[in-house]
Formats: structure tokens, C-alpha cells, sequence
């Protein structure tokens, strides 16, 4: 049987079997070009990847580093733990502390510490230049925020612009709300607790944290205490923004497809993120009503005043900016303070005798057990403030790396165990986790189990804390969420015993152990449990 080529040239004349002929003879010519090219660009691929390998473990700057090779020549061995497995990074870089020693190099580019006496070294105060890495803006998608500010003078001149509104005199005007939302939340628990329902704190703290800082940001809040399910479809929807900051993290180009894209197709591709992504978009409007708004006092009960009336440049005031900065103040304020709330409040409802203590304490400061505590009432309660101070040791807010960057001077390292000296270049990200910090036995005796008498016995432990970050990046808000937990905690001890089968107002945990729902087991920059968790249940009893 002829060939469909053979067939091909019976039907056309000479001449278009000429051209034919042709035509064949140079798609065969490019192919094997085209074949030669992808050799010779395969090849260049080949050997810039090895020299590179060879660079990074030899005549890299951090090559006298220890820590495991794969993760000095390359960022996926960081992708595996925290892309693929989900958030596991932490405890590995942990275990290279334990096999390498208190400095370790964790990815081509950054150093990681574990020594309590490095704490100011890392974390400098105003006499030595601090940048921010690069990949927090990154991981966030707020890099315009504080936060992620990479220039140390830009980062100065931004916090400075917003200080005022977590000075002391801001927040003791911000008492009366903290206390109407503290009502409301007491309103929710004796409504549960009418019905039987188990509560589920985790959301609950988080309603009323939201709440919190929205009103306290923009000057209104979201109102999800008044929801009946606590809003929980947005919680679960900012959960997966968060889960997806890894990837942020590593494939930018991810963020920057998902920013670009028109809402109707994230709803569409990506529903989880449906409620968080209406919230994102309520944020821009309210943030350009606010820079629009003709009335100053519109302008003035809001996070954006002291941007609005500072020197800084218009391109600075811009409305993506002020969101960016928005954004970043709602997730710290909401997530943060409410995921220490529900450790502290499983904390004491797991030691009996410790909420016995505490609430001995908050009985004496508060004789009324139908009022909201105030600032005064709790300020000066010695073992409550043990108690906060020992949870966000033991269950920080944060749980991602804190990365700093010293851009003039080398960063000098003595390593006692092994008398050795490493010289850490300008540039270099150098970092330290605060979960890893508070689980150092050389800081802390026995630094898992909870003990709030341990800050009453020693106030010097004080030195290894780094619960709020320290120097000139430290927790810009660390002041007013201190506060914020003391006032939330007193007012439900002082309501609530622990349930012991008595009469009363009690409460009771319902379904909640510490390893499956309460200590961190993935790290999304707030610490998330176990998969398949529901966070701390209560039972409240009236």
C-alpha cells in the first residue's frame, strides 16, 4: 500500500513537489537545531545548577556554617517541610539545633540561632541599623506594612507614624470599648450556657478579638459576636489564607496571580477563601472612605489618622498602602491575642489549683462579679500577669521565624560549646523562632510544663523572652494586647469557677487535650493544631 507521502506526490506537479521537498528538508534542519539548542541550553542549566552547589557549600560566605548540606545548596529542602508536609520547618530546624549546635545555616541565605545569651545581638536597640528580610513581605502579602518594612529608617518612619495610636494614652481611651465587647462576650457564654452547648473558645476568642480591633482600627466593627456561629466561615477562611503563606513564600508569582485576579474567579477557584477575600475588599472601601471623609473626627478614631497627618511622602498614604497596613493590623490583633486567650484558659482549667490561685487574686481587685474588669483592677495582679507572661511563653502568638538583617557591621558569633568564631556578613538574614526560644532548657527548667510562678520567682527569665520580638521591630501592639487578655481573663475567672460537679456559674473542658488542640503543630505564622482539631471547648454551667 503507498504511503500517504508517496500519495502526496503523485497529486501535486513537479514543481510543488520541489517546494514540498524543500519544506521537509528544512523542518528536518531546524529540528536538529532546535534539538542542538535545547542540548546546549540543558547543559549551561546542568552546570550553572552544580557550580552554584559547589559555590553555596565552599565559597559562600556561610559555608563554615553548620547544618545540613541539602539546605545549604538549596530552598526546596525548606519547600518539602513547609509547602508539601504543611508548616513543619520549625521542628526540623529544632532538630538541627540539636544535632549542629546553637547556629545552624537553614537555607542558602539565612542563619538560624537557638542561644538565649544572643538574644540582643539578633534583636538590637536604636544604636545599630535592623532591616527586615525580604521573604516576610512575601509570606504576608503586606509589604508595605511595618512589619515586613525592609529599610530600617523607612521602618522608623512608618511605626513612628502610627505609635501614637498604641501610646498609653490611646489605649486607656480604648478601655470602654474593650468592656462593652467584654459584655457581650460574657452575654454569648451564659447564653451557652442555658443550652448545654459546648462552646468552641477558639472562635469565640477570635469573634470578640476581631471585633476588638476592627472597631478599635476603623472605627466600626464586624460584629461577629452578634452572629450566631461566631462567624466562623471567615475564620476558616483567613485559616486558609494563612496556609497558603509558604507557598506565598517560595512561588511569589502565586500571590501576585491571585491579587490580579478578578474576584468572581477567586470565588470560583478558590471558595475557601470567599469570606476572607469580601472582608479584604471591605477593608479597601473603608480605608478610601476614610481618606476621603470630610469629618476629622471620622478620620481621627482610626489607625490611619497618624499616617494621614504625618511628613511622609503622599506615595506613603496611598490607599494600598493604608490597607496593606490595615490588613496587617487586623490578623495580628485577631489571631494572635485570641490563640493565647484559649491557651491560657485551657492552661488553667487543666491545673485547678492554679485557676484556684488566680482567681483568689481577680476576686480581691474585683468584688462585683456582674462587672467587666477595668485597666486599674488588673494591672497590679501579679500572679494573672504570671499566668499571660507564662502562656505566650509556652503558646506564642507567632510562631514563624523573626528575621533580622544587619546592613553596616558583620554579625560576630562566639560558640562556646565548640570555641569557634563565625562572622555573619552585612545582608544575611538572621534569625531566631520563638516556640524554639521558650523550648530551651538552658533558659527555662523544663520548658514545656506550665508554670507561672516561675516569672514571680525569677523576673530575670525575662531576659530570654522573646514573646513579642525585641529591640526597635518588637511588637508594635505588645502593650495593648497585654491588656486586652488581662481585662478578658479576669472578667471570665471572676464570673466562672472551675467545674467540679458544684452549683454555681462553672466551666468545664469539653473534648480538648493540649497535644491534639492546643500546642502548635503546624506553623502558618500563627500556630495552628492538629489537623481535624476544633481548638479548646468549654462547657459552661450556670
Amino acid at each position: 500500500m503507498a504511503t500517504l507521502y508517496e500519495f502526496v506526490q503523485r497529486s501535486l506537479g513537479i514543481n510543488a513537489q520541489i517546494r514540498l521537498q524543500d519544506n521537509l528538508n528544512n523542518w528536518k534542519n531546524e529540528g536538529l537545531l532546535s534539538l542542538s539548542t535545547l542540548y546546549v541550553a540543558t547543559t549551561l542549566w546542568f552546570t550553572y545548577v552544580v557550580f552554584l552547589a559547589v559555590y553555596r557549600l565552599t565559597l559562600s560566605p556561610l559555608a563554615r556554617i553548620p547544618g545540613p548540606k541539602l539546605a545549604a545548596v538549596t530552598f526546596w529542602y525548606e519547600i518539602y517541610y513547609d509547602v508539601i508536609l504543611g508548616g513543619k520547618y520549625y521542628r526540623k530546624i529544632g532538630e538541627m539545633h540539636q544535632k549542629y549546635g546553637p547556629i545552624v545555616r537553614i537555607n542558602p541565605y539565612e542563619v538560624h540561632f537557638n542561644d538565649p545569651e544572643f538574644i540582643d545581638s539578633i534583636f538590637p536597640g536604636p544604636g545599630r541599623k535592623t532591616n527586615k528580610y525580604f521573604f516576610t513581605g512575601q509570606r504576608t502579602g503586606t509589604a508595605e506594612s511595618i512589619v515586613a518594612t525592609i529599610g530600617h529608617d523607612m521602618h522608623r518612619r512608618r511605626r513612628n507614624a502610627i505609635s501614637g495610636f498604641f501610646s498609653a494614652a490611646s489605649i486607656r481611651r480604648l478601655e470602654p470599648i474593650i468592656q462593652s465587647h467584654l459584655k457581650k462576650l460574657l452575654s454569648r457564654m451564659n447564653t451557652a450556657g442555658e443550652s448545654g452547648e459546648a462552646l468552641p473558645m477558639h472562635y469565640v476568642f477570635r469573634a470578640f478579638t476581631s471585633d476588638l480591633i476592627t472597631e478599635y482600627a476603623f472605627g466600626d466593627s464586624f460584629h461577629f459576636l452578634d452572629e450566631k456561629n461566631f462567624a466562623i466561615p471567615y475564620m476558616m477562611s483567613t485559616d486558609v489564607f494563612f496556609i497558603l503563606n509558604h507557598t506565598f513564600c517560595h512561588f511569589h508569582w502565586v500571590f501576585t496571580l491571585l491579587m490580579m485576579a478578578p474576584p468572581w474567579a477567586v470565588k470560583t477557584f478558590i471558595p475557601s477563601l470567599t469570606e476572607m477575600w469580601d472582608k479584604r475588599m471591605m477593608w479597601v472601601e473603608a480605608v478610601e472612605a476614610i481618606r476621603n471623609s470630610k469629618n476629622p473626627e471620622r478620620v481621627k478614631n482610626t489607625i490611619f489618622e497618624g499616617i494621614l497627618s504625618s511628613t511622609l511622602p503622599d506615595e506613603e498614604k496611598s490607599t494600598l498602602r493604608l490597607a496593606q497596613e490595615a490588613q496587617l493590623v487586623v490578623f495580628a490583633g485577631e489571631g494572635t491575642t485570641a490563640y493565647t486567650l484559649q491557651a491560657a484558659l485551657f492552661q488553667l482549667l487543666s491545673h485547678p489549683s492554679m485557676y484556684d490561685k488566680v482567681r483568689a487574686e481577680v476576686i480581691e481587685a474585683l468584688p462585683d462579679a456582674d462587672e467587666v474588669s477595668s485597666f486599674a483592677q488588673v494591672e497590679k495582679l501579679p500572679y494573672l500577669n504570671a499566668v499571660i507572661q507564662e502562656t505566650v511563653r509556652v503558646h506564642p502568638g507567632v510562631v514563624s521565624r523573626l528575621p533580622r538583617v544587619s546592613p553596616d557591621v558583620p554579625i560576630v558569633y562566639q560558640d562556646r560549646h565548640k570555641a569557634t568564631e563565625y562572622v555573619i556578613p552585612p545582608h544575611t538574614s538572621t534569625n531566631m523562632t520563638t516556640h524554639i526560644a521558650h523550648m530551651n532548657p538552658d533558659a527555662f527548667e523544663d520548658p514545656y510544663e506550665f508554670r507561672p510562678q516561675r516569672w514571680i520567682d525569677n523576673p530575670r527569665l525575662d531576659k530570654a523572652f522573646i514573646g513579642f520580638a525585641r529591640g526597635t521591630r518588637n511588637c508594635i501592639g505588645m502593650n495593648f494586647a497585654k491588656k486586652e487578655m488581662s481585662m478578658v481573663l479576669a472578667s471570665i475567672i471572676r464570673k466562672y469557677d472551675v467545674y467540679r460537679g458544684q452549683d454555681g456559674p462553672t466551666l468545664e473542658l469539653y473534648e480538648t487535650t493540649r497535644k491534639q488542640d492546643i500546642d502548635l503543630n503546624r506553623e502558618y505564622i500563627i500556630p495552628f493544631p492538629a489537623k481535624g482539631s476544633h481548638g479548646l471547648q468549654v462547657r459552661v454551667h450556670n
